[in-house]
């Protein structure tokens, strides 16, 4: 049995160490497939191969899954998360958004997250059933109705053949909400929801590392989070998260919210072919 409230101090104590990588100015930067807006530094890389080493010394026989080198290990009872420096394009460029995100799965559970911003020292935290917390406060989401909400959103970046149905959805959910955020970094957006400092977010092709530990901190503050599944056939509403692939995500302060942003985002997706999504 793991005890998860002692895991959560020590895995809070390796991302504080790890962000020691984040601070060196001399690191190089390297475009993922010669794309030039998917990038990777070598800070990226040092914080990954650092947590995955000691993630990993922590639970003897736990698994990694890791967005750097794409290590996706899906089958081990229980693995670790990892998202070393999700915003790597505002990090590379000093923009003080980005996040080290470790969540812990148990069987097909997120019990565990931990996402830091080293530059403004944010540490929001959560253990399942023990509630989230942001600096040792305890968190809450916002009770914001639709038309009040400000909503976190973002284009689909990585696949821009998605820029029809993510416009779609954005220009329905702007005539319909108070505004719009984009800070380019999934983790801290919906740590931001379970905060009450926005009220919504959504984004159409996201992977467990970008959302994993975001996820259970968002529930754990009285939020609700989850995906468009499509793999019983049919475009399906869930609170079940996809975690052995991308999938779309939606998050919201509550169910009333996340149902209506759900329904906006299947009736946009006409058409959606999901073998070339992944």
């Amino acid at each position: 049995m793991v005890d998860l409230e002692k895991l959560v101090e020590q895995v809070k104590d390796l991302v504080l160490e790890s962000a020691k990588f984040t601070k060196v100015g001399n690191y190089s930067i390297t475009e993922k497939e010669g794309e030039s807006y998917n990038i990777v530094t070598s800070a990226d890389v040092a914080v990954q191969e650092f947590l995955q080493k000691n993630l990993l010394a922590l639970v003897p026989g736990s698994g990694f899954m890791g967005e750097e080198e794409d290590q996706r290990d899906t089958t081990t009872e229980m693995c670790w998360i990892v998202d070393p420096i999700d915003g790597t394009t505002n990090f590379a460029r000093g923009m003080q958004q980005s996040g080290i995100s470790v969540a812990f799965r148990i069987g097909k559970e997120l019990v565990l997250g931990v996402v830091y911003n080293p530059d403004l020292e944010d540490m929001f935290w959560a253990v399942k059933g023990k509630g989230a917390y942001l600096n040792g406060k305890r968190l809450s989401v916002s009770k914001k109705d639709f038309e009040h909400s400000l909503v976190c959103t973002a284009l689909c970046l990585y696949r821009k053949n998605y820029a029809d149905i993510c416009a779609g959805v954005l220009k329905e959910l702007f005539l319909k909400c108070a505004d719009f955020r984009r800070f380019g970094v999934a983790s801290l957006e919906v740590c931001y929801v379970a905060a009450g400092r926005a009220d919504s977010f959504f984004e159409f092709r996201l992977y467990p590392w970008d959302v994993g530990a975001a996820a259970v901190i968002l529930r754990e503050a009285g939020g609700i989070i989850g995906t468009i599944d499509w793999r019983n056939g049919g475009l399906k509403l869930s609170t079940d998260m996809i975690l052995d692939g991308p999938s779309p995500i939606i998050a919201a302060n509550c169910r009333e919210n996340f149902d209506k942003i759900g329904q906006i985002v299947i009736e946009h997706m006409d058409g959606f072919n999901p073998a070339e999504y992944n």
